[in-house]
């Protein structure tokens, strides 16, 4: 959880893909012209491969769909692709966030969090044995991810969910592709 949500470098790099540009040309793309702008290629390197990882085994349509949609749509997509690639953080999203949505309690304490941790604490000897630091770490970048994605603000030192609007055809091509599990966390499934 030490990359950022990266809304422009991940929609750029989907206009690469649609390309059919493979992962070696990309990285050297980013470390020859500086696509991402970057200063360092330690940088270059690692957005290159978060950004592939995320968009790895999208439809070509998909990844033409998130190089030419509005931004709304294109953080619902690239929310959406972190989720594909990180389990705890897709059960958080089904399990507290998407919970919250059904019920209709817009917001999201962190005792939320919290209490989702220690769940998954007693189910995971890894997350058992998180440093407190590491723990903070994920959690602000739950948080973060949420907010950047606008799906979630700050408000009287809670955070208020903000119900997505999801574009038809945004909808439609997540179905297509097998993704609405990723729509329903996101949207509470309505």
């Amino acid at each position: 959880m030490s990359h950022s949500f990266w809304y422009l470098e991940t929609k750029n790099t989907a206009e690469y893909l649609a390309e059919d540009i493979s992962k070696k040309e990309l990285m050297e793309l980013s470390l020859t012209e500086n696509i991402y702008q970057v200063d360092s290629e330690r940088r270059a390197r690692e957005l290159t491969n978060v950004c592939y990882r995320r968009l790895n085994g999208f439809s070509n349509d998909l990844l033409i769909y998130l190089s030419t949609c509005d931004q709304n749509s294109g953080k619902l997509l690239v929310l959406i692709s972190i989720l594909r690639n990180d389990k705890l953080f897709f059960e958080f999203m089904h399990e507290v966030f998407r919970e919250h949505i059904i019920l209709g309690n817009y917001t999201i304490k962190d005792s939320d969090l919290d209490i989702f941790f220690m769940n998954k604490s007693n189910q995971s000897e890894v997350i058992e044995n998180w440093k407190d630091t590491t723990l903070r770490k994920v959690k602000t970048n739950y948080k973060n991810f949420l907010i950047e994605a606008d799906l979630l603000e700050k408000e009287e030192g809670n955070y208020k969910i903000i119900l997505p609007f999801v574009d038809f055809k945004l909808k439609e091509l997540l179905t297509q592709n097998n993704l609405t599990p990723f729509l329903n966390a996101i949207s509470g499934g309505i």
